[in-house]
């Protein structure tokens, strides 16, 4: 018999388990790892975390997006994970149902698995293949949530540089950007985005500005996550880009010139590669990103489910 509950202080072991067991990871999940990436975070509370078991044994949990997720104007509830061992409908129906009833007693109209990159706070900086910046399309937990009800509503694909394998471009175009603006960098911004403090916080973080000479304005801005430096003995992570912005959105220039200014500082870091994701309905900066040499590794769906 299945039975669904909240999380307890013994179930770390029993999930690192049921994600390595899910997902193809760059090296295995263990349970001082979840604990540091996820159960030590401020916004981590037990009572958002839900877990199927069958004679004691967990097979499946569903955890939900911070509080600072929720957003009752809209009647939506984010899920940050959906994973069941061998993807057993089952024990996804199950959980799916305690979800749903945990949703409408909060008034919820729809549950939705994904989120924009920046609002992805759930295992951030582990592994692009988790759910939560939406369901790889080969994953095979997607069809299971399918047959669910659930329905793709937007989709993100996830790019990646491999500084082993592909030349960082230089153009004229960035060698003027060179004679028109100052390039700066800083260390662990402070970000004014509470969501965006409490996502990344924890990450060796940094942001690099564009700035006009003449007119002393920020024109662009480019925030990136250093993930190989923030949790031990996690493999060569590279870095994710976690925040693009510009007061010149219609030149993708200086997109292009902050990304090749990350590429050209990885090899004295040791750290690669570079992981960008990008809507799809974004043309223009997937078209950016493809010219500079990125290649998509990931294609992953926002889905929803109606309450």
């Amino acid at each position: 018999m299945i039975q669904v509950r909240p999380f307890l202080n013994h179930d770390p072991p029993a999930i690192a388990g049921v994600i390595n067991s899910c997902c193809s990871l760059e090296a295995e999940v263990s349970t001082n790892l979840l604990e540091f990436a996820v159960f030590a975070k401020t916004y981590f509370r037990r009572d958002r975390l839900f877990v199927a078991t069958i004679a004691g044994e967990l097979l499946g949990f569903v955890h939900l997006g911070s509080a600072t997720e929720e957003n009752l104007r809209t009647g939506t509830l984010t899920i940050s994970n959906f994973l069941v061992t061998h993807s057993d409908f089952a024990i996804a129906r199950a959980l799916l149902d305690y979800t749903v009833s945990h949703a409408k007693a909060k008034g919820y109209k729809r549950i939705r698995i994904g989120t924009a990159p920046d609002k992805a706070e759930y295992y951030n900086g582990i592994s692009s293949h988790f759910l939560n910046v939406g369901v790889p399309q080969t994953h095979p937990i997607l069809p299971v949530l399918e047959e669910l009800g659930f329905e793709a509503v937007d989709s993100w694909h996830c790019l990646q540089f491999d500084l082993h394998i592909t030349q960082i471009p230089f153009s004229r175009k960035q060698m003027a950007l060179r004679r028109t603006h100052n390039l700066n960098q800083i260390s662990d911004p402070d970000f004014k985005d509470i969501l965006l403090n409490a996502v990344y916080s924890h990450l060796a973080t940094s942001q690099l500005q564009l700035t006009n000479r003449q007119s002393g304005e920020a024109e662009s801005t480019i925030t990136f996550a250093c993930l190989a430096q923030s949790y031990p003995n996690w493999p060569i992570g590279g870095v994710d880009v976690i925040r693009y912005s510009s007061s010149t959105d219609s030149d993708t220039t200086h997109y292009e010139f902050l990304l090749c200014e990350i590429l050209r500082q990885l090899p004295q870091s040791g750290l690669s590669p570079l992981r960008l994701h990008v809507d799809a309905n974004d043309a223009q900066s997937l078209e950016t990103a493809k010219a500079i040499g990125f290649e998509r590794i990931i294609t992953s769906s926002h889905v929803e489910y109606m309450i």
